[in-house]
């Protein structure tokens, strides 16, 4: 029982473990290409953590928005420009090493301190550089070409540079990291002993009384610890939106992350998912129990698994097999379990070095296998075309749609991965992709909700958690009491990110639906492409979202008769 109660947790927090590797702001300024994207050949352990001193850009840049009122010499202004969006883009790809490498042990001060000094200077750099590029364009039309909208969006970082917005960024900083010990370093007392959420899942000789007795206090104790940060975040980021000239913080990380469609359109969406969604889940649940019991008992040797893959991927997506060879032969992944390390999963690209990362931890269960395979759908799509992937400021809900597109295409290579467990398997992934939609929705909810609370506290909060659970139907399937969203990451550090979850899972459907034709067109994206244009529809209209559902529900025939 236990184990299928570990499996069962696995799966609700697989979604959380995916996060967007701190892709810097890198939405909200376009650069042109700056790097040779050829694929780098540097093995992981041999690279170096250098970069152009941040201060000493943040000084010429300075000098230069000084001289410009006695400039007349264009060429040499837009030099400096130039030269300076260089160092700020060998910068970028420093801080994604600097998060691995922080990511590797979130528990290190110093590497702590050197990924945070990075960030900060990022921001304080682009919105410098955004205010010199604007002056540019007005003064002699450089990059006027790219149009009012892009201008708009110069304008509006370029407000953004004064002091108390800084220090409120550098403070959220601090909270995310706060966040970020707690939740690999938590632990409780029960009995005389200390336990962290590891060790009581690893433990096979505790009963199944104690178990829950620990996982409730776990709970509670955790919900309260991590709350009281979150209250600060609330606080502190509406203060941050209202700074930056948005009308809530929600519609300033919409923006952020360049999505099409606004904060209502996501809420009334979510109106219909509930509809449709809900009672296909309920059902299907409730006819794949012994499925999900019998794969709960299921263990999965990494290496077999990674020999698997090569051919597996391939079979899925030509072309494929050699990126997974390229990952290996570099190690161009880490996915060793332990506690120091920061508690999920992500991919990003390492822009200084030409290649992709993946950063996971294996624990030998089937949560570690669907893991495994989504995160190299992300890996794949910065392997095939990271100038329309990751150099690109395009919708952040495309980036999902290359992970969750791959998992679908990978449900026929099953029998190769895992074995006679293999329609359990497909089942299984059938009902995380259903709770990554609902889920997506539920969480963007939350926190719509939550940053319009006048007095938020940790039982409002928890409330409110609790109302919503109920609506999407997790406390009938899995028994959430309202405490459970502190345990969702990306609310504290990626805040709005979770809704591209749901939204990119339908749009991965829509694109896959007729085999992986579309799923390459898509890969080979040229930058800037919209998600609706890739995708082919309007993922959020209601008679989509009926159509989805339908054919998830076919496939769920299929697959329970199979």
């Amino acid at each position: 029982m236990k184990r299928v109660l570990s499996l069962l947790l696995s799966i609700l927090l697989i979604l959380c473990g995916c996060s967007p590797a701190k892709r810097v702001a890198r939405s909200y300024l376009r650069m042109d290409r700056l790097m040779d994207q050829r694929h780098g050949w540097i093995r992981f352990d041999d690279m170096v953590l250098s970069y152009p001193d941040p201060d000493a850009v943040i000084k010429v840049l300075d000098r230069a928005l000084g001289d410009l009122d006695g400039s007349s010499d264009p060429k040499t202004c837009i030099s400096i420009y130039e030269d300076q969006v260089q160092a700020y883009s060998q910068l970028v790809g420093a801080t994604s090493l600097a998060y691995v490498r922080y990511s590797q042990n979130v528990t290190d001060a110093q590497r702590a301190a050197e990924y945070g000094r990075l960030n900060s200077s990022l921001y304080a750099i682009q919105i410098r550089l955004a205010r010199l590029e604007k002056v540019l364009m007005d003064r002699w039309g450089y990059h006027r070409e790219r149009g009012p909208t892009y201008a708009e969006a110069l304008e509006r970082i370029g407000r953004q540079d004064d002091a108390a917005l800084l220090a409120l960024r550098e403070r959220e900083d601090e909270l995310c990291r706060r966040y970020e010990r707690l939740d690999a370093e938590f632990q409780v007392e029960y009995k005389g002993r200390t336990w962290t959420m590891t060790e009581l899942m690893q433990d096979e000789d505790m009963t199944l009384q104690s178990f829950l007795e620990v996982l409730e206090r776990y709970g509670i104790e955790k919900n309260r610890s991590a709350g009281d940060i979150y209250l600060e975040l609330l606080s502190l980021r509406r203060e941050m939106a209202k700074e930056g000239g948005y009308a809530s913080y929600a519609e300033s990380q919409y923006a952020a992350f360049g999505r099409e469609y606004t904060p209502e359109q996501a809420l009334a969406a979510a109106q219909i998912v509930k509809q449709v969604f809900v009672p296909l889940y309920i059902r299907l649940q409730e006819r794949c129990e012994n499925d999900l019991r019998y794969l709960s008992g299921a263990s999965f040797s990494e290496d077999q698994f990674m020999a698997a893959m090569e051919q597996a991927t391939e079979r899925a997506v030509p072309g494929a097999g050699e990126a997974w060879r390229y990952m290996l032969a570099l190690g161009l992944y880490d996915s060793q379990p332990s506690k120091q390390k920061l508690q999920g999963s992500f991919t990003t690209y390492l822009s200084n070095y030409s290649c992709p990362f993946l950063f996971t931890q294996w624990e030998d269960d089937a949560s570690s296998v669907f893991t495994m395979i989504h995160e190299f759908g992300h890996f794949l799509s910065y392997y095939t075309n990271p100038e329309g992937t990751y150099y690109a400021p395009e919708d952040l809900d495309l980036a999902e749609t290359d992970a969750q597109g791959f998992e679908l295409l990978m449900l026929p290579q099953y029998e190769a991965i895992f074995g006679r467990y293999a329609t359990a398997a497909r089942l299984c992934w059938l009902m995380n992709a259903l709770y990554a939609i609902l889920s997506g929705f539920m969480e963007d909810e939350f926190q719509q909700l939550a940053y319009g609370l006048k007095h938020p506290t940790v039982e409002s909060l928890n409330r409110l958690y609790g109302y919503l659970s109920k609506e999407y139907g997790f406390d009938r399937l899995f028994g959430y009491e309202g405490r459970e969203w502190t345990e969702i990451g990306h609310t504290f550090q990626f805040p709005f990110y979770y809704v591209s979850y749901g939204v990119s899972m339908l749009g991965a459907m829509a694109l896959v639906q007729d085999g992986n034709r579309g799923y390459r067109r898509s890969l080979k994206r040229k930058a800037g492409a919209s998600f609706t244009e890739v995708v082919g529809r309007d993922v959020l209209a209601e008679e989509s979202i009926r159509a989805l559902a339908a054919w998830i529900e076919g496939l769920a025939d299929h697959l329970l008769q199979g």
